[in-house]
Formats: structure tokens, C-alpha cells, sequence
């Protein structure tokens, strides 16, 4: 296995665990604080029209599944990228609104 190669695995790892920690994190969220909280307006529409459970699994599903391709074609950086955004713009809010600042 190459460095490079070695540095995707984790990349990739590192964003599934991220979309894990912000589902659990979303689903805390929304069950303190309903849906209004949601920042993403479809994601917050599919929620209120559909089960919670059911749109954000979809959601951190279909999140999971573009990452998981963009390591399929060696797109490392961009995972990575994504892995960065995702914790800065959705994990750290969350865990600030969750009052859960000893995590981040």
C-alpha cells in the first residue's frame, strides 16, 4: 500500500465519521429544538414532510456514498476538503448549540 493510497483510506474514514457525528449531532439537535434549527432549507422541507429519521439518513447516506466515490477515483483532497467543511460548518455549530464545547 502507498502513502498516498494510506492517506485516502483515512481521508475517507475520517468523512464517515464525521457524517456519523453530525447525524447524531443533527438528530440531537432537532429533537431539543424541532426543525426550525436545520440550516439547510430542503433538508429541513424533506424533514418536516417526511420522517426526521428517514431524511437525515438519506441525507448522511447519500453524503457518505459521493465521498465514498470521490475516494473510488482518487480524489483524496477533495474528501479531505469535505471531511474540513463538513466539521467546521456543521459539527462545530452543532456542538455549540448542543452546549458541547469541550469536544471541538
Amino acid at each position: 500500500m502507498t502513502t498516498r493510497n494510506l492517506l485516502g483510506n483515512i481521508a475517507v474514514t475520517c468523512f464517515i465519521i464525521v457524517q456519523l457525528a453530525d447525524w447524531f449531532a443533527t438528530y440531537q439537535g432537532l429533537i431539543r429544538f424541532g426543525t426550525e434549527i436545520e440550516a439547510n432549507p430542503l433538508l429541513r422541507f424533506l424533514m418536516e414532510r417526511y420522517d426526521i429519521v428517514f431524511a437525515l439518513t438519506s441525507a448522511k447516506l447519500a453524503a457518505t456514498i459521493a465521498g465514498s466515490f470521490l475516494h473510488l477515483f482518487n480524489r483524496h483532497l477533495e474528501v479531505a476538503s469535505l471531511t474540513l467543511i463538513y466539521t467546521w460548518f456543521a459539527l462545530i455549530p452543532w456542538s455549540r448549540a448542543l452546549n458541547l464545547q469541550s469536544s471541538f
